[in-house]
């Protein structure tokens, strides 16, 4: 791995670049009194000093709506694929948000390889960036270990006195970064990256290891702790829509009032909503909340690692931030479900 630095001023510089060219460039931005992701008009409204954003990056790399084809009713020979093709590099990742993109680059290439995803990943650049503020509900120590460094092309450390280290990872990022000002970085450099890229502890950690975890949960799916939870449970589905690693999707034919033409499109969907388990007759093979929340842990911290060896959570703390009774974090489920038993 190659380590190099750059001043701030400079790598503003350099984002300036890339945003006067055909790339699109996407960044954290601040929105009101939190961040989010945003297409940047402004190498200046970057905001990599940040705690934790609304949403994952997840939503330049899978959209929560795409076209996927487009047609004309009766005409197979109108059927029009649609794959996105523009270039794009999105900066001020977490590293525990690289991990789940690591996740999604797996479920999304492995055995039928989903074409819309795959060609709209291989054209984005991902330049990570180590947390530079604690967010109280973040977890990922407890979750990542080297996970963020499979999907991650470059990781940014601030170094402070305006100096930023960065982890060159692939030859992408490599060639991206020869158009910038950076330069290899000294033995005084090369240190400061290793003490301040983990120098922002968690808040909050898991109970176990998370290589434990699995191991515990089995024989518990009739645990109590899932029915009380689910008592209290609205199915509004916000934990999995603000989840980094949820790569589920229903598919729907949209017909044009004109009944001339029409699109099919993804949209994002969930497990903790009510009809997503629902098939044929109307029988819903999940039917309570309890039902849900029970399944959604276990994809998370279980099913999804035992499928890719890949952590399924990711501990980025969103789901606490976003449950409205407070019900779909993994450290408090855990933790309860252990105080039971002490």
């Amino acid at each position: 791995m190659e380590l190099l630095q750059i001043s701030k001023n400079d790598f503003l510089k350099f984002v300036e670049s890339l945003m006067t060219g055909s790339t699109q460039v996407v960044g954290v931005v601040k929105k009101d009194d939190r961040f989010i992701y945003d297409v940047l008009d402004d190498a200046k409204k970057l905001a990599l000093d940040y705690d934790e954003t609304l949403l994952p990056p997840k939503s330049f790399i899978m959209p929560h709506r795409e076209t996927l084809l487009t047609y004309k009713p009766k005409d197979p020979r109108s059927y029009k694929e649609i794959r996105d093709m523009q270039p794009r590099v999105i900066i001020g990742i977490h590293p525990g948000d690289c991990a789940a993109i690591a996740l999604l680059d797996r479920a999304f290439s492995e055995g039928r390889q989903d074409g819309n995803y795959c060609s709209r990943r291989k054209q984005t650049t991902l330049i990570g960036m180590y947390p530079t503020r604690p967010f109280k509900y973040r977890f990922t120590s407890s979750m990542v270990k080297d996970e963020a460094y499979k999907a991650a092309d470059a990781m940014l450390v601030d170094c402070g006195k305006n100096m930023y280290g960065i982890e060159v990872i692939s030859q992408k990022a490599a060639h991206l970064l020869k158009g910038s000002a950076a330069i290899a970085a000294t033995p005084e450099i090369a240190r400061k990256i290793e003490e301040m890229k983990n120098a922002v502890k968690d808040e909050t950690a898991l109970p176990m290891d998370r290589d434990a975890v699995r191991t515990y949960l089995s024989g518990k799916e009739h645990h109590e702790v899932w029915e009380k939870r689910g008592k209290k449970c609205f199915s509004c589905g916000s934990c999995v829509l603000v989840c980094p690693t949820c790569y589920c999707f229903d598919v729907q034919d949209e017909l044009d009032l004109s009944l001339e033409k029409g699109e099919r499109v993804r949209v994002w969907d969930g497990c903790t909503i009510e009809n997503f388990a629902t098939a044929a007759g109307g029988h819903n093979f999940r039917k309570t909340p309890a039902d849900r929340i029970r399944h959604r842990l276990y994809r998370k911290q279980k099913f999804l690692f035992e499928r890719f060896n890949l952590p399924g959570c990711v501990g980025c703390g969103r789901c606490k931030k976003a449950c409205v009774p407070d019900i779909a974090f993994p450290v408090d489920i855990i933790a309860e479900m252990k105080e039971k038993e002490a």
